[in-house]
């Protein structure tokens, strides 16, 4: 018997994948209002949570705007880029975003415990430049979630473990497609890019003066941070 591809059971992504197509075919073209969260609840089938989910999936890949009271409108987008997009990235939900968190906080306080133990100059060099990346992305008012990215893929390459290295690859994509939508949330509270900006900072030092327990404390309390955040803003 030859094998059929697994169906994904989060109602929430066939919804996301329905509207993308629609975006994509032009039924819903940038500068659109989408149907309302009941509309698309009773055209679909579906509870109007999935709708809300999908939604917030869909704005963190950047294919939509949720204005307060107003609805949601479809970005401007460049046609070219448009099947990339939606070919490369991965839908999060509330759910995702709180269970990659919790992983997140397992694994890389222990990289943050390892990189304090066994970072090179190398690693720190690389650090510094990721540290003044994010200090131009905060003052230009960039999102950022590359340098995010790029620094804690940098203490877990600092932690010389290979599997630990591999793990965060494995998990790249989401991690990344996560940082944008919490980032994007986060950035409407004042004074969050800078604080995030020094949660960082304080993670590189316990690294630089070879402090385990500070760097693991400092990776913790800025996983922490960002899901008490996340949960205060009902991201």
């Amino acid at each position: 018997m030859g094998l059929a591809p697994v169906k994904r059971t989060k109602t929430y992504e066939a919804v996301a994948d329905q509207i993308k197509a629609g975006i994509a075919s032009g039924e819903f073209p940038p500068g659109s209002k989408l149907p309302s969260v009941r509309a698309l609840s009773q055209q679909l089938s579906v509870g109007q949570a999935a709708v809300r989910e999908a939604l917030t999936a869909l704005r963190a890949m950047n294919l939509v705007t949720m204005r307060q009271g107003e609805g949601t409108f479809v970005n401007q987008y460049d046609p070219a880029d448009i099947a990339r997009t939606l070919e490369t990235t991965v839908l999060m939900g509330t759910d995702d975003v709180a269970h990659l968190l919790e992983l997140r906080k397992i694994v890389e306080t222990g990289n943050a415990r390892l990189a304090a133990q066994r970072r090179t100059q190398e690693n720190l060099a690389h650090l510094r430049g990721i540290l003044a990346s994010m200090e131009a992305d905060v003052a230009s008012f960039v999102l950022g979630e590359r340098a995010d990215w790029e620094f804690h893929y940098e203490v877990a390459r600092a932690a010389q473990n290979p599997f630990l290295v591999s793990l965060m690859e494995s998990i790249a994509g989401t991690i990344q497609s996560a940082l944008i939508s919490s980032r994007r949330a986060l950035y409407q509270v004042p004074g969050e890019p800078q604080r995030l900006l020094a949660q960082h900072l304080k993670i590189f030092q316990a690294l630089e003066r070879q402090q385990a327990q500070q760097a693991e404390d400092a990776m913790r309390e800025h996983l922490s941070h960002v899901e008490m955040a996340l949960d205060s803003n009902a991201f």
